[in-house]
């Protein structure tokens, strides 16, 4: 048998080793940001900078980010407020945890291509920064969350106003918001003068404060459930806050402000508390952003799935695309007229055929609404990668990896992992295109 004229993409470039055995739980690829401020050790490939960033795909519109928040935390300019445009699966948890390693102690930033990026396009080092972050799906309503202040003491408190003071300034944070200059919570929602105060705090240690919001809509819609009248309560520090952050020097706020789960916003309630936050943060904000688009996808599954070391020479990926598009050129008669565009096209996508990321962005990302967001595609990928490059022969990674083993009987389990998400979706009412 004539040996074929390319290497297959296992050859090229390796599987995580994390990710070559175990089950592969779900948690195993969600990002989150409460675990990063917290730091217990529960998640140290988010928790520790050195692990998150070299997992990070700094993308065009996620450094752009990056430079306004940062420049604005350097006093450098006026962009105060920014909302994060998307609710599921497009890396909006990852981009809050990027600015808060980012600036909570650049001075131990790790020498790693990402981190050299973003500080690249910033145009200077990151300030040392007071990072605060408010992860509402973490807050219970009755007994509210752990936080920490800066000198690392943990309190349990109630209040988004209270968890915001306390990461800020500690028990100080919270005597500022007391009547009594008591280091206890209040029941009401601080005024923008008093919010002015406390933002203003870490300016005395030569800091900005920087203000990471999450999942604000599930946590309000639970609460006001339970208490009418509440959705009052939030908008009112929601404004309060936005209007001093603006005015506080070198203070930013970055807002996740809808739902991992598209439902949350789709029913009467959801509409109305998403209208009356977005009419709050438009009064201040910038231009929403959009962190990943489609053609970022590529790299960030590449950054996710291969080891690092197997994806840094990207100057051999030529001879090995030029091999698999004779192949592919002498089946599609379009693709070969396409010439040097499609060598183009699928170095950018490299090992991945450009259409199977097309299909991830399109379809998976957005189509399937309970698909466990990016978590579930990226588990389904590590699971076919996984078992597929014990027979996979094909230069690049396409729909092949999701089938079984040649000659073997049923389903393979990232097909599995699909079709229960198909069926989920179905059950629940749930459009699921494929």
């Amino acid at each position: 048998m004539a040996k074929q004229p390319w290497k297959a993409w296992h050859e090229v470039v390796k599987i995580r080793k994390d990710l070559e055995k175990g089950d592969l739980p779900l948690h195993l690829f969600a990002a989150d940001l409460y675990e990063v401020m917290m730091q217990n050790g529960k998640r140290p490939i988010y928790e520790n900078a050195d692990e998150f960033f070299a997992l990070t795909y700094p993308t065009h519109n996620l450094r752009g980010l990056v430079r306004d928040v940062v420049l604005r935390l350097a006093g450098k300019n006026d962009k105060a407020v920014r909302q994060l445009e998307l609710n599921y699966g497009r890396g909006k948890t990852h981009t809050l945890i990027t600015m808060r390693h980012l600036v909570h102690d650049p001075a131990k930033l790790p020498a790693v291509p990402a981190v050299a990026e973003f500080v690249g396009h910033i145009g200077q080092d990151p300030p040392k920064t007071r990072v605060a972050a408010l992860c509402f799906d973490k807050v219970d309503v009755e007994t509210g969350c752990d936080v920490r202040s800066p000198d690392g003491s943990v309190r349990r408190l109630r209040e988004p106003w209270s968890l915001l003071a306390y990461q800020i300034a500690g028990d100080e944070g919270l005597k500022l918001l007391h009547a009594q200059k008591k280091a206890e919570e209040r029941n009401t929602p601080p005024a923008e003068n008093v919010l002015s105060d406390l933002l203003s705090l870490p300016l005395k240690d030569g800091m900005g404060t920087l203000i990471l919001l999450d999942e604000v809509l599930l946590y309000a819609k639970v609460r006001v459930h339970s208490e009418p009248g509440w959705l009052e309560m939030l908008t009112a520090f929601f404004q309060y806050l936005t209007q001093a952050a603006a005015k506080v020097e070198r203070c930013c706020i970055v807002a996740s402000l809808l739902s991992s789960e598209p439902k949350d916003q789709a029913d009467k309630l959801g509409k109305n508390i998403v209208s009356a936050l977005n009419d709050i943060f438009q009064r201040q904000r910038e231009e929403a952003v959009q962190p990943v688009e489609k053609d970022d996808v590529a790299e960030v599954l590449r950054r996710r799935l291969f080891d690092p070391d197997s994806i840094q020479h990207k100057g051999t990926w030529p001879t090995h695309i030029i091999a698999a598009l004779k192949g592919i050129n002498a089946l599609d008669e379009q693709t070969a007229k396409k010439g040097a565009a499609a060598e183009e096209r699928y170095q950018k996508s490299y090992p991945f055929h450009p259409e199977l990321t097309e299909v991830f962005y399109s379809k998976w990302s957005s189509g399937i609404e309970r698909f466990q967001k990016t978590r579930g595609v990226l588990r389904t990928f590590a699971l076919a990668l996984r078992e597929s490059v014990k027979w996979d022969e094909s230069p690049l990674v396409g729909p092949a990896v999701f089938l079984s083993a040649p000659k073997s009987q049923g389903l393979s389990q990232p097909t599995r992992c699909y079709q229960m998400a198909r069926t989920t979706c179905g059950k629940m009412g749930t459009r699921a295109d494929a």
